[in-house]
């Protein structure tokens, strides 16, 4: 499941994933606010936090994070991965090279960092 992160700078989408995301996570809750978000602001930072409970996605639902990320690939400037988990790191550096904007990954014990940096953009992960 979703949850959106409070207290961000307006231009930044945060959220917290945690559980098994499914087709009706993202159709009833991600993307609905990513689209208002993005009407409000482009390009627009994105925060990710990966829970510990974190349990994978249904195949539907990579699709539905997959093809909205193709559409809007260039309406994001910065993203923060924030997670212990190797394998997701390692799986998202993969495209870090073919992303347009600035990426960076961080530690669940670096939550305060990565939000220093995705509210100013300056460059603070390890």
């Amino acid at each position: 499941m979703f949850k959106q992160i409070e207290g961000l700078p307006e231009n930044v989408l945060g959220v917290e994933v945690s559980g098994k995301l499914t087709h009706e996570d993202y159709v009833e809750g991600m993307l609905p606010l990513c689209d208002e978000m993005l009407e409000k602001h482009k390009p627009l930072k994105m925060m990710l936090v990966i829970a510990k409970d974190f349990d994978g996605m249904e195949l539907s639902a990579m699709w539905d994070d997959m093809s909205y990320g193709i559409r809007h690939w260039n309406d994001l400037s910065h993203i923060a991965f924030v997670t212990d988990e190797g394998w997701i790191r390692n799986m998202t550096a993969l495209f870090k090279p073919f992303f347009p904007g600035e990426v960076n990954f961080y530690r669940l014990d670096e939550v305060d960092q990565a939000k220093d940096w995705i509210g100013g953009g300056r460059e603070l992960a390890a």
